[in-house]
């Protein structure tokens, strides 16, 4: 990474929500240079999916999916764009995968899969699908579809996401050390470039679990130190054979030779980014260039009880009083940044 003069970015353009975002998707032709595919997809709480562009302040197109029995809109918590089919969108939520075509602004989903029989089903993984909400979505070159669920399930579905179940897993379970991995639902799944490996990733989850989907079908490795016990959605890149992710201490992380290690596998190299937690690493087409940003939520110290109570002068200023010195709280730094890097 060579050093330099740092340049100060603006944003390109700015899209303001009336409601929180729960998902977005960048469509798979996406660029600048290209007003008609310079297009993402964003799911907000309440209202229908939304198509927007940079290039314009108002919405392009939305997509609404209604619920059958309370006629709310559902909020999609995972979106994906078709790399076969650019004009085709999944979206996942509660037992339910849903496919629309953006070409059809204002209608609902051309197909509604269930990921089970039925909503009172208590048995999930092989026939009984995989149950609760689809919280992470991803395309092999293979055309397997994997949904990834809060409830940590994974589910593999062919025909390019339109054909049938053709199995799931659960990740709670470590085939590798035969011990149960500590994690709080599925939040990304990857693919390798050659569709034969599965890389997962967890909130609450110090690991990425890798799968070898094409070979075994059993769990491969578990690439760990990752530092990521947090709920907040903390995203991994797979660039090549080589996975990417920052954690909560401002590092990012590098680990390399994808399939070629079993067992517990230690990161290759790592380097300091930023000075809060790395929620994103992206690289850039040309592999030159990588973006990285940072930021979560801070709390500050807690109110001490006698905070309002009356307090003498000599109590006040006294430095020995055990109840004052526990109750120090140094504040965190926060760091909301977004960093380009040069490589």
């Amino acid at each position: 990474m060579p050093s330099g003069p740092q340049m100060h970015l603006t944003p390109y353009t700015t899209h303001r929500n009336p409601e929180s975002v729960y998902a977005t998707a960048f469509h798979p032709s996406f660029s600048l240079e290209n007003s008609a595919s310079a297009l993402y997809a964003a799911s907000l709480r309440a209202l229908p999916i939304r198509l927007l562009s940079p290039f314009s302040p108002s919405i392009i197109a939305s997509y609404p999916l209604v619920s059958t029995t309370t006629e709310e809109y559902i909020a999609p918590h995972s979106l994906l764009f078709s790399p076969y089919e650019p004009n085709t969108l999944f979206a996942g939520s509660l037992n339910l995968i849903a496919t629309f075509d953006i070409n059809r602004n204002g209608e609902g989903p051309v197909v509604r899969m269930p990921t089970v029989p039925s909503k009172r089903s208590k048995v999930v993984g092989g026939a009984g699908g995989i149950k609760g909400i689809v919280s992470a979505l991803g395309m092999s070159s293979e055309g397997i579809l994997a949904a990834g669920t809060f409830s940590r399930w994974i589910g593999l579905y062919d025909g390019q996401g339109r054909g049938g179940s053709v199995g799931a897993f659960e990740v709670r379970e470590d085939a590798v050390t035969v011990k149960e991995v500590h994690g709080n639902g599925v939040t990304q799944v990857l693919w390798s470039n050659d569709g034969r490996y599965l890389c997962v990733a967890e909130r609450c989850s110090d690991q990425v679990g890798v799968w070898d989907v094409r070979g075994t079908g059993k769990k491969l490795a578990s690439l760990r130190g990752r530092n990521a016990v947090t709920n907040q959605r903390m995203s991994v890149e797979l660039v090549g054979n080589e996975v990417w992710a920052g954690g909560v201490d401002g590092m990012v992380r590098v680990w390399g030779d994808l399939g070629m290690k079993e067992g517990a596998v230690d990161s290759t190299w790592d380097f300091k980014a930023h000075d809060d937690a790395v929620s994103s690493t992206t690289w850039h087409y040309s592999g030159s260039v990588l973006a990285t940003c940072s930021g979560q939520r801070h709390f500050g110290p807690l109110p001490n009880d006698d905070q309002e109570a009356p307090r003498n002068e000599d109590h006040a200023h006294s430095p020995s009083h055990p109840k004052d010195s526990a109750r120090d709280t140094e504040t965190q730094a926060s760091d909301n940044s977004l960093k380009v890097w040069a490589f």
